[in-house]
């Protein structure tokens, strides 16, 4: 019998979520819940984020999210991006992987197609040749993109925090940005699944909990609380 939290075999590789979606739509607060939720589950998944995730990440990420910082060009930004995915990517995601575990990132691959490209106007081909050779064609499994279609609701949630500089950008570049993330879960359906985040935050976590844990099951993960968490 596969014990709590394990496989029935050794994975050749684990399993990769990625949560996307524009700023204030709830990821980091969603990925903490999940987190603890997979802890009770007897998971100890690898957490990280983009930009940043490693020492050179961090770096490239305050120069691209200070909101001081100078003014560049999408390309400028798609090369940067994709710099520190790259570290992340060799340094901390496949290497977890490959150890069979569960890795999280709070931003990925979609973002860059979606902040650069459809919203920033750069040739979604190009961004993808990029992405490719950033990640050495490493997909996530799962990507969770939670969708806030009021503006309204994203303005509030980031009304009393210093914006950074992406943040700070007009709404009609943020609008093309929540676009741009339903236009990626309509063609890829099947790894990318769409979840209204202007809902509860328990029904957010719902919701997300459903989609992992049929990708855990589809891994060949045993659990024993497949709908519940454990209480302890």
């Amino acid at each position: 019998m596969p014990q709590r939290g394990k496989r029935a075999e050794n994975p050749l590789r684990g399993l990769f979520i990625t949560f996307e979606g524009c700023d204030g739509s709830g990821k980091s607060t969603q990925i903490d819940r999940l987190v603890k939720r997979l802890a009770r589950e007897g998971f100890h998944p690898t957490v990280t984020r983009e930009p940043g995730g490693t020492e050179f990440g961090e770096i490239v990420r305050r120069v691209l999210l200070d909101p001081q910082g100078p003014d560049r060009t999408a390309l400028a930004e798609l090369f940067l991006y994709s710099a520190s995915r790259a570290e992340l990517v060799s340094r901390v995601i496949k290497p977890a992987l490959d150890q069979g575990n569960i890795v999280i990132a709070e931003r990925y691959v979609d973002s860059t197609w979606v902040y650069q490209g459809y919203a920033g106007g750069l040739s979604v081909t190009d961004v993808e040749v990029v992405n490719k050779i950033a990640t050495g064609n490493l997909y996530p499994d799962l990507t969770l993109v939670l969708d806030v279609s009021d503006p309204l609701v994203i303005h509030n949630r980031l009304a009393f925090k210093q914006k950074d500089k992406i943040e700070s950008r007009t709404e009609s570049y943020h609008a093309m940005v929540r676009e741009g993330y339903r236009r990626l879960a309509r063609l890829f359906g099947d790894r990318i699944k769409l979840i209204d985040a202007s809902v509860s935050i328990d029904e957010v976590e719902e919701r997300i909990w459903t989609h992992v844990l049929r990708a855990l099951k589809d891994r060949g993960y045993d659990l024993f609380n497949q709908n519940e968490p454990r209480r302890e």
